[in-house]
Order: C-alpha cells, then sequence, then structure tokens
C-alpha cells in the first residue's frame, strides 16, 4: 500500500467525514456525494439549534447558573465554528500542502516507511480511546435529566444539564425530551467536530516532523562509511576511484538537498496556515480548563455526575498533551536534522560539499515555531503554563 495523507491516519478519515467537518484529504477538489451533502446539512442543523438554544439559555437563568454550566459549551463551540470557517477558506492551501506531502510520501523508500509510521501510528490507539471516552461520557452527562421524567410533569430551562431555551417554561415532558434529544447529539456533535480539528491538525504536524526525522537519518547515512577501495556502482565494480565513489555521495546529497528544501517550504506553509489557530486554540484551553476547574470545584450534584466530569476533564487534558507533544516533536525534529551529520567524516570532501554541509547546519538553527505570537505557543513548556493560567484566571472566578 502506498503511503499518502489520507491512508496513514484512517481515523483521521473516519472522524473528519463522521463530524460533518468534511476538511480536505487529498490534493483533488472533489464534488461530495449527495449522501455526504445531506448528512453534512444535517450535522449543521442540529448543532446551530443547539448552540442557538444553549445561547438563549445563557441569558435566561441565573449568573452562577451560566457561568458553571454552560461556559464549557459555549467555549468550546465558538472555537469549532471559528476554526472549521477559518479551514475551509484555505481549503487551496491545504490541498497544496497535502500534495506535496504526498509527492514525498510516494517515494518508495523503506527508511521513510519506517520512520513516518513510527511516528504516525503509536498516537493513533490513545486518541481512539480517547475519543470513544471522551464522547461517550459526555452524552452520558447530557442524558442524565431524563431520570427527572419520572418525577414532575413540567420542565424549566434549568432542568437541562446545559440551561436552554426550547419552548416557553413550563413546558411538558414531549418538549423536554426533545430538547434533552437534542442536547445529546448537539454536544456530542460539538466534540466530536472538535476532536476532528485537532486530529487533522496532528497529523499535518507528525508527517512534517517524519520527513524532519527521515532527512536527519539519510544524511547521516551518506556519510557513515569511508570511501571504499573497491565498490559497486552503476553496474561496475570500481577499484581505486574514490572520485567516482565522491561523485555517488554527492548526487544523493544533491537530492536530499532538494528534498529539506521542499520539507522546508512545507513547514512554511504549515506555519502561514495554522498561525491564527494556535493564538486561538491557546486562549480556548485556557477558558476551557478554567470552567472545567470551576465546574469541579462547585460541582453539587451525584456522585456519578462528578465521576463523569472528572472522566471528561481527564480526556481533555490527554488530547491537549498530545497535541502539545505533537507540535514539540516537530519543534525538536526541525532543529535536530544536522545533529549526526557533524560527527560524519564529511571534512573529506571538496569545499562545495562542505559548503552544502554548512548550509544545513545553519537551517538547523531555524526553528519550527507555528506561532506568530512571542509568547503564545502549544509546546510542552506551554501546556503547564496555559494550566497555571487556567487556574489563575478559575481562582478569580470562585472569589467573585
Amino acid at each position: 500500500m502506498k503511503m499518502n495523507f489520507q491512508n496513514l491516519n484512517r481515523l483521521n478519515t473516519f472522524v473528519n467525514a463522521v463530524s460533518g467537518n468534511i476538511l480536505p484529504i487529498t490534493d483533488m477538489k472533489k464534488r461530495l456525494s449527495i449522501v455526504l451533502k445531506i448528512y453534512s446539512i444535517l450535522v449543521w442543523t442540529i448543532e446551530l439549534s443547539y448552540l442557538a438554544a444553549c445561547i438563549l439559555g445563557l441569558f435566561n437563568v441565573s449568573r452562577e447558573r451560566a457561568l458553571k454550566d454552560s461556559t464549557v459549551n459555549i467555549v468550546i463551540s465558538l472555537e469549532v465554528f471559528v476554526l472549521i470557517v477559518y479551514l475551509h477558506n484555505r481549503e487551496n492551501l491545504l490541498r497544496e500542502l497535502i500534495g506535496k506531502l504526498n509527492c514525498l510520501l510516494i517515494v518508495d523508500d523503506e527508511t521513510l516507511r519506517d520512520v513516518t509510521i513510527g511516528t504516525v501510528k503509536p498516537l493513533e490507539k490513545p486518541l481512539r480511546v480517547y475519543i470513544i471516552a471522551s464522547v461517550g461520557s459526555l452524552m452520558i452527562w447530557a442524558s442524565l435529566p431524563l431520570a427527572k421524567i419520572f418525577r414532575k410533569s413540567e420542565f424549566y430551562y434549568t432542568d437541562y444539564q446545559v440551561p436552554a431555551v426550547i419552548s416557553n417554561e413550563p413546558f411538558p415532558i414531549g418538549v423536554f425530551i426533545g430538547g434533552v434529544a437534542l442536547q445529546i447529539f448537539g454536544s456530542a456533535y460539538t466534540l466530536l467536530r472538535k476532536v476532528s480539528l485537532d486530529l487533522y491538525t496532528m497529523h499535518l504536524i507528525l508527517l512534517i516532523t517524519a520527513q524532519y526525522k527521515y532527512l536527519r537519518i539519510k544524511f547521516a547515512a551518506i556519510l557513515e562509511q569511508e570511501t571504499p577501495k573497491d565498490f559497486f556502482y552503476g553496474g561496475i565494480i570500481w577499484q581505486n576511484v574514490p572520485c567516482e565513489y565522491d561523485k555517488m555521495v554527492k548526487q544523493e546529497m544533491k537530492l536530499l538537498t532538494r528534498h529539506f528544501e521542499i520539507v522546508v517550504e512545507m513547514t512554511v506553509m504549515l506555519k502561514k496556515l495554522l498561525s491564527p489557530n494556535i493564538g486561538i486554540l491557546y486562549i480556548n484551553y485556557v477558558f476551557r480548563f478554567c470552567f472545567l476547574s470551576f465546574m469541579l470545584a462547585t460541582s453539587s450534584g451525584m456522585h456519578f455526575e462528578k465521576c463523569l466530569l472528572v472522566s471528561y476533564t481527564i480526556g481533555a487534558l490527554i488530547q491537549f498533551y498530545i497535541l502539545c507533544y505533537c507540535i514539540q516533536q516537530l519543534l525538536e525534529a526541525s532543529t535536530t536534522v544536522a545533529d549526526d551529520v557533524v560527527h560524519e567524516k564529511w571534512y573529506l570532501h571538496d569545499v562545495k560539499f562542505q559548503h552544502i554541509i554548512l548550509m544545513i547546519t545553519l537551517a538547523n538553527k531555524l526553528k519550527c515555531k507555528l506561532s506568530s505570537f512571542r509568547n503564545i505557543d502549544l509546546t510542552l513548556p506551554s501546556f503547564m503554563s496555559i494550566l497555571n493560567q487556567a487556574y489563575s484566571v478559575c481562582l478569580l472566578f470562585l472569589k467573585a
């Protein structure tokens, strides 16, 4: 099976379709099937109805209840809508980037295959577990109000898990059950779309990270052996002709240098594409974890409800950590391409060859920082920084 953006991560392809995001997964612009169009319209209808009901509910309940139960939902929903609209507006750039990636991935090289699969596949299983656990716990949490139908016949906005306006209160059981069903599917699709966006972003980052790792191995492999007296090249056994061996090494280095240039071009495109995302995600995660902490600190519900909240929060932390880990990997891989080359015998070659090594070493100093903002990024150090800021903001809300 040939490697490409689509088949290297089936989970990304599947969640992209099920969530209704339908972001590009090939470099070709294709028309959506009628079934997929209808499904996408249905998802948007459910989610927009859900968001409208929750926003109205935000202004029809007490400030404390709105802050406790509505804020996390609103923060995630706004992030999802902004990023989906933004990425769909950059579809041409996305397809161009995917096309460049596919051109590099199609090369029949066992080292490239091993490095790419070794970079992408390890995270697929924990992400699959995270999706099932997070979406499952959220749907169960949203369905908890159904237990109230056995105790009362009239219902109010506050009876929903997330305060929502479906009809004028008080409303009957039928309207209440319909509202709960809307919240179950609306919240599930909102989270699924959020997960799909992060999966898509991580997949792009990991594929470019794999290219940097591959280049590091190949650059060192060219120079790791001493110039032989006898070697096989071009179907002929050459004897005592080191200049022919040197010519072969230069040719391989030329091809790898061109490969390196394409990877740097893709990195620039990735930064251009994801830089606004990083800023939005940074702010979003501060408020998301702030309001999750607020919900946990002020929760007075039953023990089972608290367990669901804890489960959801742990899942969100794991997902956020994996995203930061992916960006950290890219940052480190982009600055270590020449780390092994400098330990090989590059100095045995001519001055022109040494200049190429020098340029690769200088390129090693260019950090692949996806954010255009100085103090905003999503690396592993940022992981703790965001949690600290979320904790501080949560304390302010609790004191207020």
